[in-house]
């Protein structure tokens, strides 16, 4: 007599039962709907943390900001070029520039923009007034010496 007991396999959709060999359909169907299952939460995360990462939510992107101050830092990679600004009251404002092809079409490259440089940037407010984090900057100047910045793609 055979027991009633289901293959874990697939036996619940197909009515196998223990001992008994699976059909080859059904093996591969159950294994066909696990990788599409993985398939399809995989790249839910990563769109998720796609759209995080280009969201900017947190920022008013209709409105600019003006910050003058003195470069205390610069860090030159990916996924964006980032530095911080302090102004002549002292705040520090972190700011979020393009990726490094875009600023090297634009003919930036590490030794453009240094520590010590006095410069003026136009970019994105946080909506958060205590933030000190300012993205989607449209243009940095260096009254020093004439250079100019201007955003001609989309952060």
């Amino acid at each position: 007599m055979l027991r009633a007991c289901l293959d874990d396999a697939c036996g619940a959709e197909s009515g196998t039962l223990r001992g008994a060999m699976p059909s080859h359909r059904c093996s591969i169907g159950a294994h066909m709907r696990r990788t599409l299952l993985a398939a399809i939460l995989g790249s839910t995360l990563f769109a998720a943390s796609a759209s995080a990462h280009h969201s900017y939510g947190a920022y008013f992107e209709d409105q600019t900001v003006t910050i003058e101050g003195t470069v205390e830092s610069i860090h030159f990679a990916n996924p964006h070029v980032t530095f911080n600004l302090r102004t002549d009251g002292g705040e520090v404002y972190a700011a979020e520039w393009q990726n490094l092809i875009q600023l090297r079409h634009g003919n930036v490259g590490p030794t453009t923009l240094k520590a010590g440089d006095r410069v003026v940037v136009v970019a994105s407010p946080p909506r958060d007034p205590s933030s000190r984090k300012i993205t989607l900057l449209r243009e940095i100047r260096r009254p020093a010496d004439g250079w100019l910045w201007r955003r001609t793609t989309r952060q």
